[in-house]
């Protein structure tokens, strides 16, 4: 009778426990989430009738590196922060023993229990301590408000210096709210996972070169309390932006920093072959620079300074740039105001009359430190122009020119699965996605994006680019987060481009045939890479050749301009 009993026993404890298949994957930590999908170990809990988050789901995997775990809730809230009521923990069974560890549920011994909101976690070994997200590698995504996050921790950390972290396969995890006892799995339940060593795809590291001379690359970088002026920072500063080498850059926190001063280090960092040097205004702690000149700028935005850029003739149009640094922290009504600041005043550009009209399609960028993490609206309001305070802003629309969504570019660092673009492990937070580019795809395409954090980069590649392994922690506690973008062809700016002409081959060993619509007289001009023409003719034909063969191989813009003025543009490539 005892033995059957055992039996029994024995049976109802396998009907509760659940053991998962595991599978690795290649996870970006990014605050996307097409990269997880149904094949990865699930543990899904039916919906329940609870005041506050009601926790749905529970996926986990892994890779070489790290544990990826994601969680799925009934409503958004912010993970590290109490915008929502809300205490959720995460408990690991780190060795797989519910006799060690603490006794958080039956059949768990938590070795580890991370309180989000409180930026800590219990290290239930021998002896007990409290460690910080740092002492765990952990890193978690996205930082504003959602229904979903994807968290890694590291799978060779020793948290306390002394106790490896992970010393089972096997591990068993539990997601609890305490603010309404809410439980994944409930009571009488366990889930089990088991690591899958079986390699994931090797990362492609990006290069970090422009692999497109004509493309315009923009470099958005928070220097962190006027960093160009401490001496101990300078070069590490210079090192970056040499390896980066950027058309357009906008900084953040250069409150004591003069243009003057920043004009005399990128002329000597960059030199741009022309007169003038580098283009400098400033507002407040936000410095924009540019190798095109600025024609115009506004200062009436709070925190946000647009300006124009005269872009080479070689491009159809000018481009509108916003530097952006929202009001940090907890901030969020100013940092909703700013936004639908920003949103109201591209709607005006997009409408005759007002601070600013632009000619139609004009490509615009808006980028910087945008501190996002509370309430994800701010975020939405930047890029699909809904407007909350429609009192003081007036009523939102769709804010590309062809009344869709902007695009956010979700710049990836180059040698890291993860997108974050802030780290200080000594502040508490996990490291996170800061800094921002928000740009018209209507308008433009982002070639090439990336975040460069020095710190994860091999030996080798570090010296490709001439850096420093602690470049980028040395210089500021964000990291520059760049994209390269080319102006989509078919761009027209309503100012009556010719859109008459086409050429063939292209690319080109050195013979190019233009084919106009009509007969008429047309100037052509070619411009290298850096909008300097290398070549002009003049013609009164309907089809003429072009010949090439003198220009270097490589990247050119062929321009075409007809007699009453208006012109259009074309991509050459000489082989």
């Amino acid at each position: 009778m005892d033995f059957r009993f055992k039996q029994l026993c024995f049976a109802l404890l396998l009907l509760s426990s659940a053991t998962a298949l595991s599978q690795s994957a290649a996870i970006t930590i990014d605050g996307l989430f097409d990269d997880w999908n149904s094949s990865l170990t699930t543990y899904t809990d039916t919906p329940e009738s609870l005041s506050g988050i009601d926790i749905l789901e529970l996926q986990v995997t892994n890779d070489e590196d790290f544990l990826f775990i994601k969680i799925k809730t009934d409503i958004e809230f912010d993970l590290t922060d109490n915008l929502v009521n809300q205490q959720i923990r995460l408990y690991i069974d780190t060795d797989n023993n519910p006799n060690t560890g603490f006794n958080i549920q039956n059949g768990y011994g938590s070795e580890l229990g991370i309180i989000f909101k409180d930026l800590f976690a219990h290290y239930n070994v021998d002896p007990y301590s409290q460690v910080s997200f740092g002492d765990l590698r952990l890193r978690v995504a996205p930082t504003v408000t959602s229904n979903e996050f994807e968290i890694a921790i590291g799978r060779d950390q020793i948290p306390d210096g002394t106790n490896p972290l992970f010393t089972s396969s096997t591990i068993k995890i539990l997601l609890k709210n305490n603010a309404n006892s809410d439980e994944l799995p409930n009571i009488g339940n366990t889930f089990s996972y088991t690591f899958d060593d079986t390699p994931t795809p090797s990362l492609i590291p990006t290069d970090i070169s422009k692999s497109n001379p004509s493309d315009i690359r923009l470099m958005t970088y928070n220097t962190l309390f006027n960093g160009f002026n401490d001496v101990d920072r300078v070069d590490n500063f210079e090192n970056i932006i040499r390896s980066i080498a950027p058309d357009i850059i906008g900084l953040n926190e250069c409150w004591n920093t003069s243009e003057t001063y920043v004009k005399s280090l990128l002329d000597t960092w960059l030199p741009t072959g022309t007169q003038n040097g580098w283009y400098v205004e400033k507002i407040g702690g936000q410095i924009t620079l540019s190798r095109w000149e600025i024609i115009q700028e506004w200062q009436n935005l709070s925190r946000q300074f647009p300006v124009l850029i005269d872009l080479p003739s070689s491009y159809p149009t000018d481009l509108l740039f916003t530097n952006a640094h929202l009001n940090c922290c907890g901030a969020d009504q100013q940092r909703q105001d700013q936004a639908d600041e920003y949103a109201a005043f591209i709607l005006d550009a997009k409408s005759p009359g007002g601070n600013i009209t632009l000619p139609e399609n004009t490509p615009f960028i808006y980028s910087g430190d945008l501190n996002l993490v509370g309430y994800a609206q701010q975020l939405t309001t930047l890029k699909t122009g809904d407007i909350q305070d429609t009192a003081t802003y007036g009523v939102g629309a769709p804010l590309d020119w062809d009344d869709t969504a902007l695009k956010e570019e979700n710049s990836i660092q180059t040698d890291l699965r993860m997108g974050y673009t802030w780290r200080s492990d000594g502040e508490g937070f996990p490291p996170g996605k800061l800094d921002f580019i928000i740009f018209s795809d209507h308008t433009l395409t982002a070639e090439k994006s990336f975040v460069l954090q020095t710190e994860v980069m091999p030996t080798d590649r570090l010296n490709l680019y001439n850096l420093n392994l602690l470049d980028t922690s040395s210089a500021s506690d964000h990291f520059p987060v760049v994209a390269d973008f080319s102006i989509n062809e078919t761009l027209s700016t309503g100012q009556d481009h010719l859109a008459e002409s086409s050429l063939f081959p292209n690319p080109t060993n050195g013979l190019v045939t233009i084919d106009f619509k009509a007969s008429g007289n047309y100037k052509l001009q070619v411009f290298n890479s850096l909008g300097k023409p290398v070549l002009t003719k003049t013609l009164t034909a309907k089809t003429t050749v072009l010949d090439v063969r003198a220009l270097a191989s490589g990247f050119y813009i062929l321009s075409i301009q007809n007699a009453q003025g208006h012109s259009e543009t074309h991509k050459l490539i000489k082989n």
